[in-house]
Formats: structure tokens, sequence, C-alpha cells
């Protein structure tokens, strides 16, 4: 899967070693273009900065109980741009229960994954979610190559 590895990523949890095992498990998957968050207003700084200069973030992972601002507010700010539309976020967290799962589809998560993750269920997840990021590339009129 090479094509994973010209995605650029970001990892927003305020836990180090969550962030740590996400790089972790990205760089097995030869994903290296890989920064980190540790609260909702550093992930919406960074996601703002990376496009404004060209370089958009592929996917965005969210933790969904960080400090400052919460990851569901953090997608839900991005969902309401339309520049946004063709990244990833993808919600990361230990909030399990249905509603919260639910609430996080509604707000516009591409996945939904819940903590603890296993390397093996975290990179079918990262298929799933790079197949959704082609679609949307197509959609868009193929201008990504």
């Amino acid at each position: 899967m090479s094509q994973l590895s010209n995605l650029k990523v970001l990892i927003a949890d305020d836990h180090f070693l969550i962030r740590q095992f996400v790089r972790n498990t990205l760089q097995e998957a030869q994903i290296n273009n890989v920064q980190t968050a540790a609260d909702g207003n550093e992930a919406i700084d960074l996601v703002q900065k990376a496009h404004e200069v060209g370089q958009p973030f592929d996917i965005v992972f969210l933790d969904w109980n960080m400090p400052t601002v919460s990851g569901l507010e953090v997608l839900s700010y991005f969902r309401a741009k339309s520049d946004y539309a063709s990244t990833a976020f993808v919600m990361l967290t230990a909030e399990s229960e249905q509603q919260n799962i639910m609430k996080a589809i509604k707000a516009g998560a591409t996945s939904y994954i819940v903590k603890p993750v296993s390397p093996a269920d975290l990179g079918k997840k990262l298929f799933e979610i790079n197949e959704w990021l082609k679609r949307k590339r197509m959609a868009a009129g193929g201008m990504f190559g």
C-alpha cells in the first residue's frame, strides 16, 4: 500500500502514549508525515495553518475528551467549512456509547475508532479511510491525481 505513504496525518490527543502508539502504527504503514497536537485548540491551529500553506492534512485523528476544545467541537468546526470537505476526521476515543458514536457520525466524522485499538484494527481502519479519501478526491474532479 505505497499510496498510504503520501498521506499527511495529524493526531490530536491529550495523552502522550496514545499519540506515540498511533504514530508508531502509522509508521509501520509507511506513513511518516505525522504531526501531533495535545489539545483541540492546537489541532485547529495546525489544521488551518497546513491548509493556508497548501499542504492540508489528509487525516486528522481526534480524541473526544481533550482540554480546551473537545474532539467533537474540532470536528464540527471544520465540517462547517467546505474547504475541509475532503479531509478525513476520525474520532479515536474511549467514548463507546452508541449515542456518542451517532453524535460524531452526524457531526461528520469519517470514521469512529474506540480505544483501546489494536495496531491491526487501526491498520484496517486506515485502509477504509484511504478508500474514503480516494472517493472524495475523484468526486472533487481528480485534481489530486
